[in-house]
């Protein structure tokens, strides 16, 4: 699993009257550098836990923490979200569309044909078996959100839970959320999302364990990751190493 390091950039560091916190300012990064916005933290930082297997980003964070208000409802992360690009386009084409997917509040729901769930490139024979919970993903969730902000994962068995954005992670028109989840000690969330492909991919940590979900043009499926790694035969899931054979 990766783990995220922050990089200290020559700037010049100002303090925020009466608040505490500290903005930082960085010049325009070159192509293939990550830009991580972190929420405003209080004065004793905490380290951010290992990355999941899943949604990996490079090692190597520029992290700028901002002073956020009031998460995207700020003036300056609003026009932040009005330029996150897929493909090259907008992924919302004029505020309104902004704030009709800001009211969205649930990520994804059981909603969700069978028909659709048959059509979906993440389906086989043995996702269509194991009991996974197909999903209605809705991408615009968390495309409509910064630092700060909330919204629910309605995991299997158990009531919607609260998230909150931490940090947001930008690399190559790929977003990445990660955050933790509200009234639950020990309780987060990582997920990824392609605009361009229409591809979502995550893992949330809970106190029943970890659960994975994957999700293509709005169909997916989450469940427990235990039922989506499985044991050879032989039960037997120590790895070997190959001879390469033919090379000189």
């Amino acid at each position: 699993m990766t783990r995220f390091r922050t990089l200290s950039l020559l700037s010049v560091a100002l303090v925020a009257a009466g608040a505490g916190l500290w903005q930082l300012s960085a010049p325009t990064p070159s192509p293939g550098v990550v830009l991580a916005y972190r929420a405003a933290e209080p004065a004793q930082r905490t380290e951010m836990p290992a990355a999941s297997h899943l949604g990996g980003l490079p090692s190597t964070t520029l992290a700028m923490p901002e002073r956020l208000m009031a998460g995207a409802a700020n003036t300056e992360v609003r026009q932040r979200i009005l330029a996150r690009l897929a493909d090259g386009q907008p992924v919302f084409r004029d505020p309104a569309a902004l704030d009709d997917a800001r009211q969205q509040q649930v990520l994804f729901s059981a909603g969700v044909t069978q028909q659709l769930v048959n059509q979906s490139p993440l389906a086989n024979e043995r996702r269509l078996q194991d009991g996974r919970q197909w999903i209605s993903y809705d991408m615009r969730v968390l495309s409509a959100r910064a630092e700060g902000d909330t919204f629910l994962l309605p995991l299997p068995g158990a009531a919607s839970a609260q998230a909150e954005i931490e940090l947001v992670e930008v690399v190559r028109g790929q977003f990445r959320w990660s955050g933790r989840l509200l009234g639950e000690p020990g309780g987060r969330f990582h997920i990824t999302q392609s605009m361009a492909d229409k591809y979502a991919v995550g893992a949330i940590q809970t106190a029943e364990g970890e659960f994975l979900l994957e999700a293509k043009a709005g169909t997916g499926w989450i469940t427990h990751s235990n039922n989506e790694f499985v044991l050879p035969p032989d039960g037997n899931d120590t790895v070997h190493e190959v001879a390469e054979t033919g090379k000189r």
